[in-house]
């Protein structure tokens, strides 16, 4: 048993694999990703001085201080601006790479930022799931999923820490109970940020393809019929060319990434999972026709489509 979505022209994306600071999820294109060089736990912060001042950046020992332009205390720096500011400067970028995050233009304000250390991931504490609908499974909103599974998650049951009895899916930020609850469940751990995640390909010409194993199930009830159920199931990607800009540094074969990719499928806007690069060939074409390069992006685990 498989399924295909043929055709497919997606943008593939991995998550940072440094320390990093992002904004607190500002949208309307205001955010920013600080990386953190060399796994350091450098900081960051972003201030709004009170008289009308220019952009500037600075740094003391491990922390980086962007004074945002203002006029009047009002601040004028737009997110690209900034990161603009940071990667021209010889000493910011010594302590932080910034960048956009993926689909960000940096056009809006970021405005000031609190003093925040470089981290492997986001930490967060009392996060609210939202219930289902069956009262055993409870999910984390969009933009707060992606749990590290490297990172133990504390369960509460209206403000009762849980200690058994539930299982937990990183992937999707969900957890499910053996039994139904009812109150607030809230939940401790640490995630990794969509707002750190790096473009590395554009795709073309691709195919995900979605295998479940066959367990054969016949019996003397079938009637001489045969019968069977998916087994263990599988996903894998391949493009039959691909773009790469040279912009993101490819760690190598089999290294392990959450992937996120964008498709041109009608009913769900992504695709994430747990996956790593198995094959890349490159290929010395006519320079007249188009690169046709392979790759082929081999799933660990669920792959799940995201609205």
């Amino acid at each position: 048993m498989s399924s295909a979505v043929s055709g497919l022209s997606a943008a593939l994306y991995q998550d940072e694999g440094e320390e990093y600071v992002v904004t607190p999820a500002l949208g309307s294109n205001r955010d920013i990703c600080f990386v953190s060089l060399n796994h350091a736990t450098n900081s960051v912060e972003i201030v709004v001085g009170g008289t009308t001042a220019p952009l500037s950046v600075a740094i003391s020992g491990s922390k980086l201080t962007v004074t945002s332009a203002n006029t009047d205390g009002s601040a004028t720096s737009t997110a690209k601006e900034i990161v603009d500011a940071i990667n021209a400067d010889a000493q910011a970028k010594t302590l932080f790479l910034a960048r956009l995050p993926p689909g960000s233009t940096g056009a809006g304000v970021t405005g000031a930022m609190s003093e925040v250390h470089a981290a492997d991931g986001v930490a967060f504490t009392g996060l609210a799931l939202v219930d289902s609908g069956d009262g055993l499974t409870w999910q984390a909103a969009t933009g707060s999923r992606y749990w590290d599974p490297d990172v133990p998650v504390t369960v509460y049951d209206d403000g009762a820490e849980v200690t058994s009895g539930y299982t937990v899916n990183y992937l999707r930020g969900s957890v499910t109970f053996d039994a139904v609850k009812s109150g607030t469940i809230t939940i401790d751990g640490t995630r990794r940020s969509e707002l750190a995640l790096e473009k590395v390909l554009m795709l073309y010409d691709g195919k995900l393809k979605i295998e479940g194993k066959e367990i054969d199930t016949s019996n003397v009830d079938d009637s001489g019929w045969g019968s069977s159920i998916a087994g263990a199931r599988t996903w894998e990607l391949n493009a039959n060319a691909f773009y790469y800009a040279g912009d993101v540094a490819i760690s190598g074969i089999g290294v392990d990434y959450i992937w996120k990719f964008y498709s041109i499928d009608a009913i769900s806007g992504s695709f994430v999972g747990h996956g790593s690069i198995q094959v890349m060939d490159y290929i010395s074409a006519n320079p007249d026709k188009a690169q046709e390069r392979n790759i082929t992006v081999k799933g660990r685990g669920e792959l799940y489509p995201e609205a």
